[in-house]
């Protein structure tokens, strides 16, 4: 079981950011200042994922219909190795769309928007929209 990580000053120096990786959500961070002694540090993602998608032919064009929006719950978690009092982790969220398309077509995500909390172990939560 992995160690609860406490120091002085735990705090992001880069995001955490959110990105679209088709049909996943990738949340990434740096977190520094979590101390010598924590061997791991666990982090959750809670929240919402809002979905516009639409599938498209082989060719890259639009298959006629209505595009489909759908908003998906996010509750993932993860443990990620302390070294040197940091670490680095990404959560992903997939899919953000359940869309299914026939043939050779494929989705693709047109819009999405997010409202989620990062928290971690003796950091602050953080509110991530987009």
């Amino acid at each position: 079981m992995p160690s609860p990580a406490y120091a002085d000053s735990p705090h992001y120096i880069k995001g955490p950011t959110a990105t679209v990786d088709g049909n996943s959500l990738v949340v990434s961070w740096k977190a520094v200042g979590l101390g010598n002694t924590a061997t791991s540090v666990e982090f959750s993602l809670t929240g919402t994922v809002t979905t516009t998608s639409q599938c498209f032919t082989k060719s890259g064009n639009p298959v006629n219909g209505v595009p489909k929006s759908e908003t998906v719950g996010v509750n993932a978690t993860g443990t990620f190795p302390v070294r040197n009092g940091q670490t680095t982790g990404s959560l992903t969220i997939a899919p953000i769309s359940t869309l299914e398309c026939t043939g050779k077509q494929h989705v693709v995500i047109l819009a999405t928007d997010f409202d989620l909390t990062l928290s971690g172990d003796g950091l602050p939560p953080v509110h991530i929209t987009g």
